[in-house]
């Protein structure tokens, strides 16, 4: 699958840490033809519930218990935009590593497309592991391997020749997007070719308390 796409969507893990919304926001594109509403819909919540499905069972593992997962969400950006579909994670949906000592602590996933500059590069800033699985500002190593499962489950479904779904997972470009000459989707978007966990501790300054996302 190449540009040009058929259509563009916009997904995001939402979840919850001491009172504090978490978003994760990841971009996605695909060449499946679309007949009408129902079957944008129908797409729609495949790539909603498949990325559930890696944070329920591969994300979960990897970062605190004081995280909640709430849902994830998708919904079309480009050519024209929709109502998001919701996929609502089940209600026991905590982390399972140890308690966070802080709310903007997180860990960081690179997102890779192969090309130059800012424009070829993403990133997730995940949830924090926990007290007892970070020393000195640095991740320890199981739960690199943790965090690497969920890139692994991600890259199953979202990236390479043959993934499990109809979407791929890349990155935006809003620079380049809204751009009047040699700007648009097509352009702007880079699909992933690898993902990669970061040992060292990332802050996310707007997870502050009384700050939010």
């Amino acid at each position: 699958m190449a540009a040009p796409w058929v259509a563009g969507a916009q997904a995001r893990i939402v979840g919850r840490i001491h009172g504090q919304t978490t978003i994760n926001v990841l971009h996605f594109a695909t060449n499946d033809q679309i007949q009408d509403e129902p079957a944008l819909d129908t797409l729609l919540l495949q790539l909603a519930q498949n990325l559930l499905e890696c944070a329920i069972e591969t994300l979960l593992p990897a970062v605190t218990a004081d995280w909640a997962l709430v849902q994830c969400d998708a919904k079309r950006i480009y050519p024209q935009p929709s109502d998001p579909i919701i996929a609502t994670a089940p209600g026991n949906s905590f982390g399972q590593l140890s308690a966070a000592s802080a709310s903007f602590e997180s860990t960081l996933l690179n997102l890779r497309t192969g090309g130059g500059g800012k424009s070829g590069r993403g990133r997730m800033f995940l949830p924090p592991a926990g007290e007892d699985h970070s020393n000195e500002s640095l991740v320890d190593g199981n739960t690199l391997v943790l965090i690497a499962a969920f890139a692994t489950c991600l890259a199953g479904k979202f990236l390479g020749q043959n993934p499990s779904t109809a979407w791929r997972l890349g990155v935006l470009s809003q620079k380049i997007n809204k751009q009047a000459i040699g700007g648009g989707f097509d352009n702007a978007f880079r699909v992933v070719t690898s993902l990669n966990p970061k040992a060292d501790i990332a802050v996310m300054r707007s997870r502050r308390i009384g700050r939010g996302v």
